[in-house]
């Protein structure tokens, strides 16, 4: 008797072979790593965002800050007796308004040339010695508290102390705290004569929590433990030597308002992450060309012996055919290329940074790097040469780029009378 299956037996096993399942794991992990690769770039993306977006603050800023005050132009040095076109000849008739440079200069050693030049006067220096090409101002009258103030952007805060404060304190101008109590905040302090070694502030915060004061702090008096604020440091109603702080002539207290009721305070240190300076041209119809140059953490100024000083000004010895021989050229109108020169430590040339010529105090953004031999590098800038080099009124070439680090971007303010 013949029998016959009803129901059919499968002859394999449904499923994926372990070569189809590496395969996918395969292209799934490509797509996986691309995807990754976007969060940083995103990051990138992300903090160059928030940092031209900064510097675009801070140019108008610098520009209403310039329509406030055209002595920045018309006479940056604040002295009426001097002449309006300050610069080393009258070939040379560039200067930069830079508060936070004309500061750090001053502040750092030594302060001066062997020729008993200032480094703060001038914008750059050739070696040991400051170059005369381009004068420097600060504006604020040399004040180094309201450097920051004037050229920077109040954009944080370092918090050195914290704690609860609770009473009246209306149109008060300065704190008693208990014996030792300022010893603990974190105040950088001379403690001879109380004077603030660096910016600090004290924040007051309300009652209901829905308002705050902050004032500049102009004393620290260790001996009676008190914090003051006001200008009239003595307290004799008079405006004596070292109480103008910000230098504007007066006797400023800063009271806190009437009724004022405080629940806690801080204090803090301003960090400015974000400054300017004030690029000016003066031209020949009369009118100043400005530009902002927007810097993000400005490295401080190091002394002009440090081979990599930010202002150490490099010669450019870029070669063109004049009259059938080599000679140097320095810039050469219309050309994008420059070829720049150095001994020992490398400039802080990158791609996409900016250089500066300071021959004719105009700034080009670096697009490529196309050689360095170690002691010559190749660049392309943008755009072209706007002008050649210079020659001073002795017949020598200005020929000379500076590498500022920091730099986030440069605008251009057009022409002011």
């Amino acid at each position: 008797m013949n029998s016959q299956r009803l129901f059919a037996v499968p002859t394999h096993r449904k499923g994926s072979t372990l070569t189809e399942v590496l395969v996918a794991l395969m292209i799934m992990s490509i797509g996986l790593v691309s995807l990754a690769t976007l969060f940083p770039l995103a990051t990138l993306r992300a903090a160059k965002a928030v940092q031209v977006t900064a510097a675009t603050d801070l140019r108008y800023i610098a520009d209403a800050q310039l329509t406030m005050y055209p002595q920045m132009i018309t006479d940056p040095d604040l002295n009426p007796a001097t002449s309006h076109f300050p610069g080393f000849n009258q070939l040379s008739l560039n200067w930069v308004i830079d508060p936070i440079g004309y500061r750090d200069a001053a502040l750092m050693t030594p302060a001066q040339d062997a020729n008993q030049v200032a480094y703060a006067d001038y914008y750059g220096q050739e070696g040991a010695v400051a170059s005369p090409w381009v004068r420097r101002y600060s504006f604020n009258r040399g004040s180094p508290a309201l450097a920051a103030d004037f050229a920077g952007l109040p954009d944080t805060v370092n918090i050195l102390f914290e704690k609860p404060l609770v009473g009246a304190l209306g149109g008060a101008t300065e704190i008693v705290f208990p014996n030792g109590s300022l010893n603990s905040m974190g105040i950088s302090v001379d403690e001879k004569n109380g004077k603030l070694l660096s910016p600090t502030r004290i924040t007051l915060f309300s009652a209901d929590g829905r308002t705050s004061q902050s004032r500049d702090l102009t004393l620290v008096d260790l001996s009676k433990n008190r914090l003051v604020w006001t200008e009239d440091i003595n307290g004799n109603d008079a405006l004596d030597a070292g109480e103008d702080v910000n230098l504007n002539g007066g006797l400023d207290r800063h009271p806190l308002p009437a009724n004022f009721m405080s629940t806690s305070f801080r204090i803090e240190s301003p960090e400015t992450r974000y400054t300017w300076l004030l690029t000016v041209r003066r031209v020949n119809s009369g009118l100043a060309e400005v530009d902002v140059v927007v810097f993000f953490r400005r490295p401080l100024l190091t002394p002009p012996t440090d081979p990599k000083s930010d202002e150490q000004l490099y010669p450019v010895i870029t070669m063109d055919t004049i009259q059938g021989k080599q000679e140097m050229v320095g810039f050469k109108q219309t050309s994008p290329f420059i070829q720049v020169q150095y001994t020992g430590a490398r400039p802080a040339v990158r791609k996409g940074g900016f250089l500066f010529d300071a021959g004719n105090a105009r700034w080009y953004r670096i697009t490529n790097i196309l050689a360095d031999t170690g002691s010559k590098i190749d660049l392309l800038i943008d755009p072209p040469a706007i002008v050649s080099s210079p020659r001073d009124d002795k017949g020598n070439l200005i020929n000379y780029a500076m590498f500022p680090r920091g730099v986030v971007e440069v605008f251009s303010l057009g022409t002011r009378p």
